[in-house]
């Protein structure tokens, strides 16, 4: 993804505490993963392996493993594989260090594993838009012929919600500001960006709809951060 981007990745999964629900995402599977199956275990073939890319601490890829019997946690800091491994050693994911950007390794890992189902959440938009082309051929490679991918990104309307979270007070959802802090904010994400760069991957969207990632930080008045989403199912043309 850049050296610039894998650096803060990794600052922050460094400075992040190995205990669950730290990070703003890392919700617990039952309002996140869990949720999601009726979505997207009608699409999932079950003797595929299912790809859980951008897994950071691995909570999600624990909950998918149990439900499918070979679940892979990706991620490209290994710093959060490492808190992955720690926290999930029992939970039977293979827990790997993994760029999306880089083709060439996809390619390895569709070698070595065959098509695969891949569950995506919040990765995409935080990455730097000359490099979500390749990311999105990654996809394309690694779901193969009869893989399907449920990716989940943030929508548009996402950004008016953080800001006003922000502002409500210097100190107002803190594990939000331990994401700016980091220099991990999105970059340019309009409406239409991900339907355009499946379908620049060769991919066909079968579904898609609103969702919300119910967050572990907190607002001023006590009330959770929620944030608007947008899923997608989609498989190769």
């Amino acid at each position: 993804m850049g050296e610039p981007v894998n650096a803060n990745w990794q600052g922050f999964w460094t400075d992040t505490p190995q205990e669950q629900g730290v990070a703003i995402w890392d919700s617990a599977p039952e309002v996140t993963s869990t949720a999601h199956l009726p979505l997207f275990a009608p699409h999932f073939a079950v003797d595929l392996p299912v790809l859980d890319v951008g897994c950071g601490n691995g909570t999600q890829s624990a909950a998918l493993a149990e439900h499918y019997d070979r679940v892979l946690g990706l991620d490209f800091a290994p710093a959060a594989i490492a808190h992955a491994t720690a926290l999930y050693a029992d939970s039977g994911v293979d827990f790997r260090t993994f760029d999306l950007a880089d083709t060439a390794g996809a390619t390895a890992l569709h070698a070595e594993l065959g098509d695969v189902n891949i569950y995506m959440r919040g990765v995409l938009h935080q990455m730097p838009d000359e490099r979500r082309a390749d990311a999105a051929a990654s996809l394309a490679i690694l779901l193969g012929s009869a893989g399907h991918l449920f990716a989940v990104e943030l929508a548009p309307a996402a950004g008016d919600t953080i800001k006003s979270a922000m502002s409500e007070s210097p100190t107002a959802v803190p594990k939000m500001r331990q994401v700016f802090k980091h220099n991990l904010t999105p970059a340019a994400w309009v409406e239409g960006k991900l339907a355009e760069l499946l379908t620049g991957a060769g991919l066909v969207t079968l579904e898609t709809g609103p969702i919300v990632l119910q967050g572990t930080d907190t607002r001023v008045d006590g009330s959770r951060l929620d944030l608007p989403m947008t899923y997608a199912i989609a498989r190769r043309a």
